[in-house]
C-alpha cells in the first residue's frame, strides 16, 4: 500500500486548482482584496479537499503555501464543527462559501456558510414528523382549556 505524501497531494491540489480557474473563472471578487470562495454543490466528505484546492487556485501566487494549508486547516476545523452541529451526514449534499482576505501575507477566512440540500424524501419525513407535532400540540391545549 503507497505511503500517503503530503508533497504528492499538495501538487495534485495545485493542478485541480488550476483545473479549476480554466473551467469556472476563479472566485467572486467582493471587494478590494476581498474575496468570497465557493466549494459549488459536493458530496458533504469531499468539503476539506474542494476548499483546499479552491484556496489554491486562488491564493496560490500570491501567499505562501504553508499559509494557505494553515489557514484552511483551520477553516476545515470550523465547517466540520459547524456540519455536525447542523447533523449533516458524510454523504448529503452541500454547498460551502466563505469570504476571505490577504492581510500582512496572511490569509484570514470570514464565518463559512454551509447551504444543507436536503433530499425530497428526507423533506417528506420532516413534514410527516411536524404535522405529528402540531396534533400532539392541539391535543396538549385542549387538555389545558
Amino acid at each position: 500500500m503507497a505511503a500517503w505524501r503530503p508533497e504528492e497531494n499538495i501538487q495534485r491540489d495545485l493542478e485541480k486548482a488550476q483545473e479549476n480557474i480554466e473551467l469556472y473563472g476563479g472566485p467572486v471578487l467582493k471587494a478590494p482584496n476581498r474575496y468570497e470562495l465557493r466549494t459549488g454543490i459536493i458530496i458533504a466528505a469531499r468539503f476539506a479537499d474542494k476548499l483546499r484546492r479552491t484556496a489554491f487556485a486562488v491564493f496560490g501566487g500570491v501567499v505562501p503555501r504553508d499559509e494557505i494549508l494553515k489557514a484552511v486547516a483551520e477553516l476545515n476545523r470550523k465547517v466540520y464543527e459547524r456540519m455536525v452541529a447542523m447533523g449533516i451526514g458524510k454523504l448529503d449534499i452541500i454547498r460551502v462559501a466563505v469570504e476571505a482576505v490577504v492581510e500582512d501575507g496572511r490569509l484570514v477566512f470570514g464565518e463559512p456558510r454551509i447551504e444543507w440540500f436536503v433530499p425530497h424524501v428526507k423533506l417528506g419525513e420532516c413534514e410527516k414528523k411536524l404535522a405529528e407535532l402540531r396534533q400532539k400540540i392541539e391535543e396538549l391545549l385542549r387538555a389545558l382549556e
